[in-house]
């Protein structure tokens, strides 16, 4: 065994020989140390990362140089979601055992991948920014940040029993079950889950866990999961993910501006004034017949005809000359991550007299952009209109309204929209939108509160009637009053 305090390595008894030093006590927290770092082993073996991160805590309390411990710590943090957690611990496992590289290796690996460190430190700040609506009881607002937090870390264990319990917040039990058991698939012994569970599954007599562990399609599912997350890596490798195509894009792009800026424009100011010369010329030579062999009036109107209908042509082509450029350049966006701006980009483009390249790669940043910007637009809107930015509100909202492809919360916007029409003044659009809510969308949960601002604006609109009606009344009454006097 080796001294912890002159390092002097002996093979027996509870005395260093060299310091003096007794190191009964030092061996029973390293035993102790160990047994726990066997305890968390075993409950991250079972994925029970809860339990794992508990014994490995300790151990690693008893003990600081159990660098084991410490390196499946990190582990085990990084298999809940919780990259910064897993970072401190290899760091520090790494200065303490410099000759031991795991925690190195560990390290360069995630530093290697900077892309997807990227996506989990998105993922902790959309977390943070749904902590923040919760505080404001914007659970719709907080739920979406989670939603997007879960799509760019899929093993953030605390975004997943959050977005239950906005659900859960909100009634809907049903939305909460699948981020439940979720979580107790990353970690089945979950507190915060169990709980969860046992709360939307009253009356059971089988514990959550049970209920999880018990149901024979559980297997069917999570291989269902596995192949539509292959799937999805296959799809992910096609059109966006080759760094040649994002270059011939930007290339495009640039090509494109070029065009657009320098040659477009001189050819189509030269077509106008050969018109113009033309249209000179007519007005000269309107009588004239052309007998001494020059142009004559017939031929100057067809030539005329002839440059305007070229002129014509040429605008048809910078216009579709255009269009490709702003689809390449949603591609680009895209492939950059901006996928509200790529949206935006494209919402009015006519794609009728467009190549099948061109369409498919149109439709391509479509299904990839619009339900995201949808839900970022919804975000950005409701806080214009809790801010009373009401202009801002409904451009943004009605940019939504044109990406939204989830009915589940197409009401809530069309709600806003009626809200943010009535901070306005525009009373009859707000009247439109919220019988729209009524009507298209009855199971909205802005539904209730669309009927009662909608009876509302209508009530003062009868009772500004009936004034009208009674201040008409008495002014005739007034009047006849007056011829009998």
């Amino acid at each position: 065994m080796k001294c912890p305090v002159c390092s002097y390595i002996f093979k027996s008894g509870n005395v260093c020989p060299e310091c003096g030093t007794d190191i009964v006590l030092y061996n029973k927290t390293r035993n102790i140390s160990d047994k726990l770092y066997n305890a968390g082993l075993k409950c991250a073996n079972e994925r029970d990362l809860t339990g794992a991160i508990d014994n490995l805590s300790k151990s690693v309390m008893v003990n600081k140089f159990n660098t084991k411990a410490r390196n499946l710590l990190g582990l085990v943090y990084f298999e809940k979601g919780l990259v910064a957690n897993a970072l401190r611990e290899w760091v520090v496992s790494s200065n303490l055992n410099k000759k031991d590289k795991t925690a190195a290796e560990y390290l360069d690996k995630l530093q290697k991948n900077a892309r997807e460190l990227e996506k989990m430190n998105d993922a902790l700040r959309l977390y943070n920014l749904a902590i923040q609506y919760m505080d404001q009881h914007s659970e719709d607002l907080a739920l979406i940040q989670l939603k997007k937090a879960v799509a760019n870390n899929q093993k953030f264990v605390d975004a997943y029993n959050l977005a239950a319990l906005c659900n859960m917040s909100s009634g809907n039990n049903t939305a909460a079950e699948p981020f439940i058991k979720r979580v107790l698939y990353l970690d089945k012994k979950n507190p915060i889950a169990l709980r969860n569970m046992q709360e939307i599954t009253p009356g059971s007599k089988m514990n959550a866990l049970e209920a999880i562990s018990d149901n024979p399609g559980n297997a069917e599912d999570i291989k269902a999961r596995r192949k539509r997350r292959l799937l999805y890596k296959d799809s992910d490798k096609g059109l966006f993910a080759k760094p040649q195509i994002i270059s011939f894009v930007g290339g495009t792009v640039c090509m494109a501006a070029v065009l657009f800026a320098l040659v477009f424009p001189t050819m189509l100011e030269s077509k106008s004034k050969a018109i113009y010369d033309l249209q000179t010329t007519l007005e000269n030579y309107q009588s004239y017949s052309g007998t001494d062999g020059t142009a004559s009036y017939d031929d100057i109107v067809k030539e005329n005809t002839e440059l305007t209908a070229e002129i014509e042509k040429y605008k048809e082509s910078v216009q579709l000359q255009t269009k490709i450029g702003n689809i390449n350049k949603a591609y680009a966006l895209v492939a950059n991550g901006e996928l509200t701006e790529a949206a935006l980009l494209i919402k009015d483009i006519d794609i009728s007299d467009l190549s099948d390249e061109d369409v498919a790669i149109y439709d391509g940043v479509r299904e990839k952009t619009y339900a995201t910007a949808a839900e970022d637009l919804f975000s950005k809107g409701k806080m214009y209109y809790l801010s009373g930015n009401f202009d801002n509100a409904k451009t943004t909202l009605s940019d939504c309204l044109e990406f939204i492809s989830d009915e589940s919360y197409a009401g809530e916007v069309l709600y806003y929209l009626g809200k943010t029409s009535e901070g306005l003044g525009e009373t009859a659009t707000a009247i439109s939108y919220y019988q729209r809510v009524l009507n298209e969308y009855p199971n909205s949960t802005q539904a209730t509160n669309a009927q009662n601002s909608l009876s509302n604006l209508q009530s003062a609109a009868g009772n500004t009637q009936a004034g009208d009606n009674t201040q008409a009344g008495d002014n005739t009454q007034a009047g006849d009053n007056s011829q009998a006097g």
